[in-house]
């Protein structure tokens, strides 16, 4: 019994204490997955298969953020918005922590330290695996809508680095392009940002962009997968100047 229970306590071993662990994500073109994004889902395919899992009496849907550990072992990150999936969705919360923890192909990323792990997210739509639904080389991001911003990308630069240079100018010289991804969600909020590449004063600068791009309006329209609101990772490039 305890054997079998070993995947699950992994993939539940993170709760909101992981609010004191570094938030990084995987940098851009960092596999979290061999095989990557499509051979995740097959494998999931092929758990859901093994185990007879039946289709969700609703198309349900659910947000997976883990944190991918040092040695590649995932943990599901158990904060508030995944509560509320668990409200929402509980036949995907339910298939989440009954495949996952038995997926063993996890990368870690180049970037992880000794004391924490990588954040890797992604949708997860059960239905669609499940099987005959399931169809080769599924990809659920690959089908998804991107997230936009109101007025284009250019105006949310343009907000970011008013926002930059207003109170973390005297703090941070940072010079260069750098690439800023952050999640927008099915309300069109856009958190949990990150930059690359790192710097030794990464980490703080990180904190204090979350920090204030709490005072942007919610301008992101959120992404659509066939024609639902969900959240999704998003990348942008952004190019600092000191003169």
């Amino acid at each position: 019994m305890i054997k079998k229970l070993f995947p699950f306590i992994i993939l539940l071993c993170y709760s909101s204490v992981c609010a004191q662990i570094s938030n990084a994500y995987y940098s851009v073109g960092e596999e979290a997955y061999k095989g990557g994004a499509e051979k995740m889902y097959q494998d999931i395919h092929d758990v859901m298969t093994r185990k007879n899992l039946q289709k969700c009496p609703k198309n349900e849907y659910f947000y997976v953020k883990l944190r991918i550990d040092r040695t590649g072992k995932p943990g599901l990150i158990q904060d508030k918005r995944t509560k509320e999936f668990m409200q929402k969705s509980p036949c995907a919360y339910d298939y989440v922590i009954k495949t996952l923890g038995e997926l063993h192909d996890w990368i870690p990323s180049k970037n992880v330290t000794l004391s924490d792990g990588t954040l890797y997210e992604f949708p997860f739509f059960p239905n669609d695996l499940v099987g005959d639904n399931y169809k080769k080389d599924y990809n659920a991001k690959e089908q998804t809508e991107k997230a936009s911003y109101e007025g284009g990308t250019d105006a949310f630069r343009k907000e970011l680095a008013y926002l930059i240079g207003e109170y973390l100018a005297d703090l941070y010289k940072p010079e260069g392009v750098f690439e800023l991804s952050f999640t927008v969600n099915e309300n069109g909020r856009a958190s949990d940002f990150d930059i690359f590449p790192k710097s030794p004063s990464s980490e703080q600068f990180v904190k204090d962009i979350n920090t204030i791009t709490k005072r942007m309006k919610d301008k992101w329209i959120p992404a659509k997968f066939r024609g639902q609101n969900i959240s999704s990772r998003n990348v942008i490039k952004i190019r600092f100047r000191n003169d």
